[in-house]
């Protein structure tokens, strides 16, 4: 005789319910789980309707993380396949918490939206069109982002058999618009220098003065062209002022998170952008007083900076506090953020180094992005060209017979 239908991914078999006391049952079925295997599954309540109905709670749930292949069809809610490209993405170990979490505040803020009651199949590109182009009218970052997101989640799609190719892939091109990197003017610096030592030392100051963090953090940013989580990151161990020049190791980051404490991240931004950096007397000066504030049995792993409860300073209250200071100094609506250090520094090491030079530092692994988002182009045209241009100046008059001649000089007055 043939066995028993095996049981689809995501589905279950018949109910059975049992009275195991007066007043409370058990409902079992078979359910085939995620991982192909058919396990029993039960549940209890106070009569056979009760416990039927919490069992079925519990295997709706089940079959919502059972895989999209039994679960999913292509006339699906694009939310359900939303709810399935997270839980997909949850398990990628490759990817950063903190990215998983961008991805998913996009998906919900901006994608589903719009998205969220169409089925899979009616996902067009004509439709991903005009919501890009609607993105687009309020800020071309978001429209690039949303269509990140939603090409990943159709891709997802795609490779679970719900559709037959992502329809992202066919619209138009974002057309990015040009953007010129812009360095701080000799001017802005000193301003913000100033600043920076004069904040918090008025005499009619309310409330916990500064202990000058922000400050010393410029400097280091500046000197080392880093991004504001990896000068923050630093670590007694990462720091060696006794090099000639001294340097510093760039390979954390601090990670803000909603619901979890600030910490450090054992990388930066990406595993690439390790490096070992020269730091210039300026930066060195300030680097060697932050180690002398350290207490006397800091750890090596000791941050540079840092709290008063001895944890990582957290990013966003630094940002708020630099934007006083840019108050301060009379740029309160400059549009500079604490980014602008390290396109100063990339730009200046660009113009006299060379591009490579600065991708270098920078932690790059192509010129390409450090000429587009930070090196400042540099307008100066060198003196050689009018040199070789001299040479097109017209020959003075030859004398003509009769006439008296004109010297060299009287012709030049």
């Amino acid at each position: 005789m043939a066995g028993r239908p095996r049981l689809a991914i995501g589905t279950y078999g018949s109910i059975q319910t049992t009275e195991l006391a007066r007043g409370r049952f058990r409902a079992l079925t078979r359910f085939r789980d995620w991982d192909g295997q058919t396990r029993q599954v039960g549940a209890t309540g106070e009569s056979r309707n009760a416990a039927i109905t919490a069992l079925k709670l519990d295997l709706q749930e089940r079959m919502r993380h059972a895989g999209t292949q039994g679960s999913l069809t292509p006339d699906s809610k694009f939310a359900d396949l939303a709810d399935a490209w997270l839980d997909d993405l949850r398990l990628d170990v490759d990817r950063a918490e903190s990215t998983k979490e961008t991805y998913e505040r996009q998906l919900r803020g901006s994608v589903l939206p719009f998205f969220a009651d169409f089925a899979v199949r009616e996902i067009t590109v004509g439709r991903i069109e005009r919501y890009l182009k609607q993105q687009r009218l309020r800020s071309f970052s978001m429209a690039k982002h949303s269509k990140t997101t939603l090409s990943m989640v159709l891709a997802f799609g795609v490779r679970q058999g719900l559709l037959e190719r992502n329809p992202v892939k066919e619209t138009s091109q974002l057309k990015k618009p040009k953007r010129v990197p812009k360095a701080l003017t000799p001017d802005e610096l000193a301003a913000i220098r100033t600043a920076a030592r004069e904040f918090g030392t008025d005499p009619h100051w309310l409330g916990p003065r500064p202990d000058g963090q922000v400050r010393d953090l410029i400097e280091v940013m500046l000197g080392t062209a880093t991004r504001i989580g990896e000068a923050l990151a630093l670590r007694k161990c990462d720091v060696d002022v006794t090099a000639e020049p001294p340097r510093v190791e760039i390979c954390g980051t601090i990670i803000q998170r909603s619901g979890v404490p600030v910490y450090r991240q054992e990388h930066p931004k990406t595993k690439e952008s390790n490096r070992l950096v020269p730091v210039p007397v300026f930066a060195a000066e300030v680097l060697r007083r932050r180690l002398a504030l350290l207490p006397a049995d800091a750890e090596p792993e000791h941050l540079l900076f840092f709290s008063k409860n001895d944890t990582p300073l957290i990013p966003a209250n630094v940002r708020r506090q630099f934007r006083k200071i840019l108050g301060l100094a009379g740029l309160a609506d400059a549009g500079i953020s604490p980014h602008a250090f390290r396109r100063t520094g990339a730009t200046a090491i660009a113009h006299e180094l060379g591009l490579q030079a600065a991708a270098d530092m920078l932690g790059h692994t192509s010129t390409a992005v450090t000429k587009e988002h930070y090196a400042e182009p540099d307008r100066t045209v060198t003196s050689k060209p009018a040199e070789v241009l001299q040479r097109l100046a017209p020959k003075p008059p030859a004398p003509d017979d009769g006439v008296d001649s004109i010297s060299w000089d009287d012709w030049e007055e």
